[in-house]
C-alpha cells in the first residue's frame, strides 16, 4: 500500500463503495481467500471518511465472497488515486469472444444508451492490447450502448494479465454483481470449473481457495447455491445446446424452446430439470400390492406355497390374517403380502354363474340356496307370489349342513347383507315374505 493511517474502524465490507476505475485481480482475491482459511486474517483496506475505496479492492472482494460482516479498515480523506486513461476510438474495440458464449448477445441496452447520449460515460472500459486492436475485458455492455448511442471515443484502462485464467476470471469478476440468467450462472460455472482446474496443476498439490469442495464454493460464487444444484443446472444448459438445431415442431424443438424460457429466469433450476431428468425404473414408480378384506388370493411363498386362501383381517401394513382353503373354520395363518398374490377375478357368463359367484363371496361355500325364482336381469318381481325356499344341491348333504351351520352363525344383519348380495333388487316387502315362508315351514317342521 502506498500510505498507512493510524485512525482504524470496523466497517461492513458490504456497505463500502468500489469505484468503477478500481477492478480486482481474481488471482489476488483468491490469495486472501487462501490466506484467510489459513490464519483468519484479510489485508487492510482504506476507504475515505463517506466509505468509498480507495486501496484494497482484493481484499474487499475476498470478504463479500466470505460473507464477513465486519473487517477493519482505515481510514483517509477522500482522495483517489492516479490512474492512466487513455482514449481509444470505439472501432478499435473487439468483445472478448469468450463473452458471448457465456452471457449471449441480445442484451437491451436501450436505457444505458439514452442514460450515455444525456449524461456521458460514468464508467471507463478495461481492455488489454492485441496488436492495434483492443479486446473488452470489462465494458461490453457499454460497448454495445455507446455504439448504439453514436460514441467515437471511449476512455479505457489497459492491462495485461500473465495467464488466460487470470483473463478470464477478470471477465467473469466484472460481471460478478449483475443480474444473471440461469443459463448465464450454468456458463459462468463451466468457465470457473476450467480456470480451477488449470490453477490446481499450476499449484501442484499446494493447498487452493480453503474449505469445502471446489464445486459448491464455485456454485456459490455464480449464484447457483450448491454443487448438485449447479450440476443439475450444467445438465439443462448442455440439453439446450443439444436440442438447438431441432426441427421446427419436433419434440425437442419445443422441449429446447421450454428450457430456454426456463432457463432465462435468475432462479428455479428444478423446473428445467424436471423437463430431463431420466424416468426413475418402473418398480420404482409402483405402489405396493395390498389386499382387500374377504379377497381370495394365492400363496406364492412361505410355508403354505401353492394354497389358496380368503384375507380375513388385514392386521397392518405388510400382513393379513387368512383362511386357508382345506384348515378347519376356526384356524387363521398370518401371511405377509409379499407371500401373496391377487386371483385374477373370473366374469360370470350368466346369471346363474353369477348367483353362484355372489354365494362363494358371502362365505356359503358351493352350495347355491336360491331364495327365489330366476327372472330376468331387469325383470324385477311380483311381491303378489308366493316365494318358495328351493335348495338345490351341487353336493351331498354335508354341504347342507355346511350352508346351514354358516347360515346359524350370521346376525340378522349380516343375513341381510347375504340376501342382497344373491339379490341386489331386494326390497322389504320381499324380505317379509321370505320370513314368513321360512316359519311356515319351520312350524310344518315341528308338526
Amino acid at each position: 500500500m502506498a500510505q498507512k493511517f493510524n485512525n482504524f474502524k470496523p466497517c461492513n465490507p458490504h456497505e463500502i463503495r468500489i469505484p468503477n476505475d478500481l477492478s480486482a485481480e481474481e488471482s489476488e482475491v483468491q490469495k486472501v481467500i487462501s490466506s484467510f482459511h489459513t490464519d483468519g486474517t484479510i489485508p487492510d483496506m482504506i476507504i475515505t471518511e463517506d466509505g468509498e475505496l480507495i486501496e484494497g479492492v482484493d481484499a474487499l472482494v475476498a470478504a463479500i465472497r466470505l460473507d464477513q460482516q465486519i473487517v477493519m479498515v482505515q481510514v483517509a480523506p477522500s482522495i483517489k488515486p492516479q490512474i492512466d486513461i487513455k482514449w481509444i476510438p470505439i472501432e478499435l474495440l473487439d468483445p472478448h469472444p469468450i463473452n458471448e458464449k457465456i452471457y449471449g448477445e441480445s442484451e437491451d441496452v436501450t436505457a444505458l444508451a439514452e442514460s450515455i447520449a444525456k449524461e456521458g460515460l460514468q464508467e471507463i472500459f478495461t481492455v488489454k492490447g492485441d496488436g492495434d486492436r483492443y479486446t473488452i475485458i470489462h465494458g461490453h455492455r457499454r460497448h454495445l450502448a455507446c455504439l448504439k448511442a453514436g460514441i467515437k471515443t471511449v476512455p479505457a484502462k489497459l492491462k495485461n494479465f500473465p495467464t488466460m485464467e487470470d483473463e478470464l476470471a477478470a471477465l467473469l469478476s466484472g460481471n460478478e454483481y449483475r443480474e444473471k440468467s440461469i443459463e448465464q450462472k450454468s456458463r459462468e460455472y463451466l468457465v470457473w470449473l476450467e480456470i480451477e482446474k488449470e490453477r490446481a496443476k499450476s499449484r501442484c498439490g499446494r493447498p487452493g481457495e480453503g474449505q469445502g469442495a471446489v464445486r459448491d464454493i464455485i456454485a456459490k460464487r455464480v449464484g447457483l447455491g450448491s454443487g448438485v444444484n449447479a450440476e443439475h443446472a450444467m445438465a439443462c444448459v448442455k440439453a439446450l445446446d443439444e436440442t438447438a438445431d431441432a426441427p421446427l415442431g419436433s419434440v425437442r424443438h419445443k422441449q429446447h424452446e421450454q428450457l430456454k424460457q426456463l432457463l432465462s429466469r435468475t432462479r428455479g433450476v428444478d423446473a428445467a430439470y424436471k423437463l430431463i431428468k431420466p424416468e426413475p425404473p418402473p418398480n420404482q414408480t409402483q405402489q405396493r400390492w395390498k389386499p382387500k378384506e374377504f379377497e381370495r388370493v394365492k400363496i406364492i411363498d412361505g410355508p403354505n406355497k401353492g394354497s389358496l386362501a380368503t384375507v380375513r383381517v388385514i392386521t397392518g401394513a405388510f400382513s393379513a390374517v387368512c383362511h386357508l382353503d382345506g384348515t378347519p373354520e376356526d384356524k387363521r395363518h398370518q401371511i405377509a403380502f409379499s407371500q401373496m398374490q391377487a386371483i385374477p377375478e373370473v366374469k360370470p357368463t350368466s346369471v346363474t354363474a353369477e348367483l353362484d359367484q355372489k354365494q362363494k363371496e358371502s362365505g356359503l361355500g358351493t352350495v347355491r340356496s336360491q331364495l327365489l325364482p330366476d327372472k330376468a336381469r331387469n325383470e324385477g318381481f311380483n311381491t303378489s307370489e308366493q316365494p318358495t325356499l328351493m335348495v338345490t344341491l351341487t353336493s351331498d348333504e354335508i354341504a347342507v349342513a355346511e350352508v346351514a351351520d354358516k347360515l346359524l352363525k350370521l346376525t340378522s344383519k349380516q343375513l341381510y347383507e347375504v340376501m342382497c348380495k344373491v339379490e341386489p333388487q331386494l326390497s322389504a316387502a320381499h324380505l317379509e315374505a321370505i320370513w314368513k315362508a321360512l316359519e311356515k315351514s319351520l312350524a310344518h317342521k315341528a308338526a
